[in-house]
């Protein structure tokens, strides 16, 4: 099977029902791909690398792989308030195996239409198994949020529970078969909905991919701030947090601040999403980052996840 034959049996459909809604009007099929732009917002866009044996398991299923390879991706885009509007994916394979991209297309199309979004391109290539996906957003002009408008004396909150996805990491690494945390993992969400609902409300944002502390640490050195935060406010699901628990990364949950007097609004937004928003600290001037234990006294806090 050559590389035509390919992408169109196992990925020219993928989202096509969004096409129109999202202004594609060349999808997969040609040498490039065409969008329509809407002269009202912004483009938002990002690109996301995952590799087999570093950001997914040898033992994942190709559906697996392909679903959480695109949500990580897609996450960028909810940390900046945009809609999803089409994502590319680059995707280098060891080997044709046609078992394995069935499975890999039917993550796809989960994918898609769970969060409305077509597939409209990439290439495919020979080499280590590496999928890189690029996705692209919209957002109405001046509403996307940063990492550089964080001020001092504004609340920082997180969205969900913070660990859940490295105790499934853990477990899956011991234990192929277990099913405890392993979905948190396997199956993380792009807070897209939060994102959106966070405009006009939050200062600045960022998804944790790395990390929560080491995530935070990047909006204060983009705002020029410190920040105070509280270790017993991090919301997890288990009692005796530690620090490599909130610190390893893979939630891909928001961390964000906002003034104080938008705390009712965003009390709202947490019941009106079902979504968990904790606030953990303050925002300071002093471009100290510090993390207080339940006494008050400060941690060194672990480093989070490093590429190199």
């Amino acid at each position: 099977m050559d590389e035509h034959l390919l992408i169109q049996k196992y990925f020219s459909d993928i989202g096509s029902a969004f096409l129109a809604e999202h202004n594609v009007e060349v999808p997969i099929g040609d040498d490039a791909s065409f969008v329509s732009a809407n002269s009202n917002s912004q483009q938002v866009n990002s690109i996301d690398t995952s590799i087999e044996g570093v950001h997914f398991l040898a033992t994942m299923t190709a559906e697996d792989i392909a679903y959480r390879s695109c949500v990580v991706a897609l996450s960028d885009l909810a940390a900046c308030g945009a809609r999803p509007q089409w994502y590319s994916i680059a995707l280098t394979l060891p080997e044709l195996d046609e078992d394995w991209l069935k499975g890999y297309s039917s993550g796809l199309k989960k994918f898609s239409e769970e969060y409305r979004i077509p597939l409209i391109g990439g290439d495919t290539t020979k080499g280590s198994l590496t999928i890189s996906v690029q996705v692209m957003g919209e957002v109405d002009k001046g509403k996307t949020l940063l990492r550089s408008k964080a001020k001092a004396d504004q609340l920082i909150f997180v969205s969900g529970v913070i660990g859940d996805a490295y105790l499934g990491l853990i477990e899956l690494q011991n234990d192929p078969k277990s099913e405890k945390n392993v979905n948190s993992y396997l199956y993380p969400k792009a807070r897209i909905d939060l994102g959106l609902g966070l405009i006009d409300l939050a200062t600045a944002a960022i998804d944790i991919s790395d990390g929560l502390i080491q995530d935070l640490e990047l909006i204060c050195n983009a705002s020029g701030v410190g920040a105070e935060i509280y270790f017993e406010k991090i919301p997890t699901s288990k009692n005796n947090k530690t620090l490599e628990l909130i610190n390893s990364g893979d939630d891909y949950e928001l961390c964000f601040t906002a003034d104080e007097d938008k705390l009712d609004q965003i009390i709202k937004l947490s019941k009106t999403l079902n979504i968990p928003l904790t606030e953990i600290g303050r925002i300071t001037s002093s471009r100290e980052f510090i993390l207080y234990d339940k006494d008050l006294k400060p941690m060194n806090p672990a480093s989070g996840y490093k590429h190199f």
